[in-house]
């Protein structure tokens, strides 16, 4: 299924765009020519979208197993 690595995708591209606002955070990386105002709304929305991107693709795997679930055979009764 392609569901399952589209999820897998996801959750790495929002961790690493959270992990690159983080170290930028710690370094102290200016964004030349924004304001300081403008620039922590730009950092809150990145992380939210990063978070957003990771939620996605959480929900994205699951229901990639869910599909592999109801494609398998039932388990036999004993």
């Amino acid at each position: 299924m392609l569901l399952k690595p589209v999820g897998r995708a996801l959750m790495v591209a929002g961790a690493a765009i959270g992990i690159a606002v983080g170290a930028a955070i710690g370094l102290h990386i200016p964004l030349p020519g924004v304001p300081w105002l403008v620039a922590v709304g730009l950092v809150k929305l990145t992380l939210l979208g990063s978070g957003v991107l990771m939620a996605a693709g959480a929900f994205v795997e699951r229901l990639g197993r869910r599909r592999e679930q109801h494609s398998l055979p039932p388990p036999s009764q004993r």
